[in-house]
């Protein structure tokens, strides 16, 4: 499998190195690494990219904020060999600004209209057109975009000649499809045309076992961005930002590690070099519900799958806070049926 360079997705350059499958595989685009990952889920991902890349068909990217859809696009785009790429970020745009963006306009339709502007549809003739978060857009705009789909013919605002397009939709957004078009942001009939393949990105506190690479590799990039020297992370550092629940995702991890390269004088980085939202607070303690006689063997179970869920699953925070070793507590996990490892867990 491909190991995919910043250079290769930055430029359009084919990868050429190959690695075993079982090491790490890493697909980045500009700065923003996608498929740095060791969880399957990414890696079902990248092979459904594979399968779909030259099919020229809409696909309905879904997933949290900050993790990695619009380096999903671009990785379609890229693997389609078409171009161009053209982006519009819909939560950003005001209903008549955007409609203006998609569909462009003709001289003179309004003050300062002064030539003929083409708007994001003409400019991705040929190539993909990406609408990020589009359940932002107006319901209005959401139907006159459906019927530019679906006829691939639009016209300019103030224009009365038909524009004639063919660009592959790529759509995202950050909130469930579902609930969106419950609640009236996301048209029916425009997600059933968008979504003929679905992808959804989980995010980063569900594949933990990425979080290591992540960090080393935006040390590695951002070191080099800001010529300083490349920093490593103390194993207590990387104990709480494995057990992080990272709300921003890789976009937080990344403007964290930027932070430490930055302002961070040692070599290695600590805990204490963090900030104190993540950092758990050692005088912090939270109660544990124990009914009059419950068994002493229960009440450890108890104790232990707490801890572990305080901690994000991180085995060695949570053996650390029992006061316990690694070997202890795996044993313990084995005696009480605990021990569910899947893809992203911090062994």
């Amino acid at each position: 499998m491909p190991i995919y360079t910043e250079e290769a997705l930055g430029k359009g350059i084919e990868p050429t190195s190959q690695v075993p499958p079982t090491q790490l595989q890493a697909s980045v685009c500009g700065e923003y690494p996608m498929f740095s990952s060791r969880h399957r889920t990414m890696h079902e991902i990248e092979s459904k990219v594979d399968l779909i890349a030259r099919a020229h068909v809409p696909v309905f990217v879904t997933g949290e904020s900050g993790t990695g859809k619009e380096v999903v696009a671009r990785l379609i785009h890229q693997k389609s060999g078409k171009s161009p790429f053209v982006a519009i970020n819909c939560a950003a745009l005001p209903r008549d600004v955007i409609e203006n963006e998609l569909f462009g306009h003709e001289k003179g339709e309004f003050t300062g209209a002064l030539t003929i502007k083409s708007g994001c549809f003409e400019h991705a003739n040929g190539g993909t057109l990406f609408l990020d978060e589009i359940a932002e857009m107006h319901p209005q705009t959401q139907a006159k975009l459906l019927r530019a789909i679906e006829t691939k013919v639009f016209r300019r605002l103030g224009g009365k000649e038909e524009v004639t397009v063919d660009a592959r939709i790529i759509a995202a957004t950050n909130k469930d499809p579902m609930v969106a078009m419950k609640e009236g942001l996301l048209r029916e009939d425009l997600f059933y045309r968008l979504s003929v393949i679905e992808i959804h990105v989980p995010p980063l506190r569900e594949r933990r076992g990425d979080i290591q690479p992540l960090l080393d590799h935006y040390m590695r990039y951002l070191s080099g961005k800001y010529s300083r020297g490349s920093k490593t992370f103390s194993s207590e550092c990387l104990e709480v930002l494995t057990g992080f629940d990272w709300p921003g995702n890789i976009r937080e991890l990344r403007n964290l590690v930027e932070r430490l390269v930055l302002i961070c004088q040692a070599d290695e980085i600590e805990a204490k070099d963090l900030p104190d939202r993540m950092v758990p607070s050692q005088h912090q303690s939270q109660a544990i519900l124990i009914n009059l006689g419950t068994s002493i063997g229960k009440v450890e179970e108890i104790l232990i799958k707490e801890t572990l869920k305080h901690v994000g699953d991180n085995k060695a925070m949570a053996a650390r806070l029992l006061g316990v070793s690694r070997k202890t507590l795996y044993d313990k996990l084995k005696n009480y049926d605990l021990n569910h490892d899947e893809g992203g867990t911090v062994l």
